[in-house]
């Protein structure tokens, strides 16, 4: 067996749902409880940029929107992409269908975020906890972009009735624009093109829009993984070229690439900021 067959022996016990009356995989529920943690940060005001100052209530504490306010924004970022493309081409939103996930992502954020519970969670992201979580969130990102959305298009027949990719022809067009509609529009939307997480919802301009905003590894990574990933694959309908490689293998490769974003982003924004500030200190004690 191959090392790349190997490695992607480990992904189905990810997929695979825990029990019967736990009807989850383990990667959804390290997805809800990521995504929830992020949102709580921003609501709280970790991601706010430097002299920015937030209201606070009557005890004390930094004013942070609404339980429902947080989840409608929670469920823009994980099931508009799927509803809004439901609308383009009249399929069926799977969460329409089968509630269990939307039910998940709802009830994990309400206990992370309003319950005791949430002292146990780091109150900010830290180089640590980013390297830790890089490889599950590398490896949740990948599925999105390439099996979620990229080879049902390939393999259409394998769609059900009312899917909204059903009846989408696989294009160069189609193949790069769907992976990248289910990872960055509505997640953009959601923080900083409505600002959902804050006590005061506002439309603005989207980060990624602003000047530098598509340097964002979220962004490009969108595009460069799927054509990653049909590049390896190719020669497909829809995709003339490629290396003909085997889709399990080139979706180890796309993980691979994405987890190596990953933790060098965990490193350039946690791992730079603090050894920044050990120089700064080391030269403040020598004056």
């Amino acid at each position: 067996m191959s090392v790349l067959a190997r490695a992607h022996a480990l992904l189905p016990p990810l997929l695979t749902p825990l029990h019967r009356a736990l009807p989850f995989a383990l990667l959804d529920l390290i997805g809800a409880a990521r995504l929830s943690s992020v949102i709580n940060w921003a609501a709280t005001g970790v991601f706010d940029a430097p002299g920015t100052a937030r209201a606070r209530d009557s005890d004390g504490t930094h004013r942070r929107a609404t339980a429902l306010q947080e989840l409608v924004g929670l469920m823009l970022i994980v099931f508009g992409p799927e509803t809004f493309l439901a609308a383009c081409t009249g399929g069926t939103p799977g969460w329409l269908l089968d509630p269990k996930l939307p039910l998940l992502f709802a009830v994990t954020h309400i206990v992370q975020t309003r319950t005791p519970l949430r002292a146990l969670l780091p109150a900010a992201p830290s180089l640590a906890l980013e390297l830790v979580l890089a490889v599950p969130d590398a490896i949740g990102r990948s599925l999105l972009l390439t099996r979620v959305t990229v080879v049902p298009l390939l393999h259409p027949s394998s769609l059900s009735p009312t899917s909204p990719l059903r009846g989408l022809p696989p294009t160069p067009a189609s193949l790069l624009a769907v992976p990248f509609i289910s990872a960055v529009p509505f997640a953009a939307l959601a923080f900083t093109g409505l600002h959902l997480f804050a006590p005061a919802p506002r439309v603005d301009t989207p980060a990624e829009l602003r000047p530098g905003g598509w340097r964002a590894a979220d962004v490009w990574i969108a595009v460069v993984v799927p054509a990653l990933f049909l590049v390896l694959v190719g020669p497909v309908d829809g995709w003339p070229w490629g290396a003909s490689v085997d889709e399990d293998d080139a979706f180890v490769l796309c993980a691979a690439f994405t987890s190596a974003v990953f933790l060098g982003r965990a490193y350039w924004n946690f791992g730079r900021i603090k050894a920044a500030v050990k120089r700064k200190g080391q030269k403040s004690k020598t004056h």
